[in-house]
């Protein structure tokens, strides 16, 4: 990764990006101002249910620089496995600029590419093998969805009568010293409770805001994917999408909530 040339104007080259970006792009043009919404891509459950890898891609608003990150956790401890998150963004200039055409395609999958080659090791030693059912999903543009509730059947061979999973999420003001700090009050934590066989389970309740989140604005449930191992007890992993403060409009981004059933 590169800095700037000296005696370029970062301004004037992200204004000129953002316009070619645009151009190349036009329907994207109102979308633009809102921020950049990352695609997610499930890399799923290792075949014991014991770790779960997603990423998250996109383009960068403001900057235009491409990015992908790469998450692992344990399932059980519902945390991170060091050394994930893999977290790459591309700012080479001269690279991003090539030919002078904004390629924004071929710059997400270049720098895909490189960070699954960085998280190669980690994904090969929890043995991610891409197992699981993505029981539900919760995507912004259905509509008539509820973002904060979700009720599916935990697996395939669903009978009438058997037990439904259901989620329910809360969103409440919590404030952040950092981003107070950068006249932003309105941030948000959430709760999300999972009713399953009976019991209410709390999977989180913020009383404070993670750093890793920058100043989360709002949340909803995206999916949840489920995996029964042969041997062990069957896992879960929820993708919570939120809005966080962005350079030009909210940013889009996902957390992952994870344990046994």
């Amino acid at each position: 990764m590169t800095h700037l040339q000296p005696g370029l104007s970062l301004l004037l080259k992200t204004a000129l990006r953002c316009l070619s970006f645009l151009l190349a792009f036009p329907l994207l043009a109102s979308a633009a101002i809102a921020g950049d919404t990352a695609k997610a891509e499930i890399l799923g459950f290792s075949k014991d249910g014991a770790y779960f890898a997603f990423e998250q891609y996109g383009i960068q608003d403001g900057s235009g620089f491409p990015y992908s990150e790469i998450f692992v956790l344990d399932v059980a401890n519902d945390r991170w496995v060091k050394p994930s998150p893999f977290l790459l963004r591309n700012q080479n200039e001269d690279e991003i600029e090539a030919g002078g055409i904004f390629d924004p395609d071929a710059l997400v999958t270049a720098v895909r590419s490189e960070n699954r080659e960085k998280a190669q090791q980690l994904l090969q030693t929890t043995r991610i093998a891409g197992k699981g059912l993505t029981a539900g999903h919760n995507p912004r543009t259905e509509l008539n969805s509820d973002p904060f509730r979700m009720v599916v059947a935990p697996r395939d061979f669903f009978r009438p009568g058997e037990d439904e999973l259901e989620l329910n999420l809360n969103e409440y003001l919590l404030t952040s010293d950092t981003c107070a700090g950068i006249k932003i009050d309105d941030t948000r934590g959430f709760r999300l409770t999972m009713t399953y066989k009976g019991q209410i389970r709390v999977l989180n309740e913020d009383t404070s805001l993670p750093e890793s989140r920058g100043c989360p604005l709002a949340y909803r449930v995206e999916r949840i994917v489920t995996h029964f191992p042969e041997d062990g007890p069957p896992v879960y992993a929820v993708l919570i999408q939120m809005d966080t403060h962005g350079f030009e409009g909210p940013d889009r981004r996902y957390l992952a909530i994870t344990g046994q059933l």
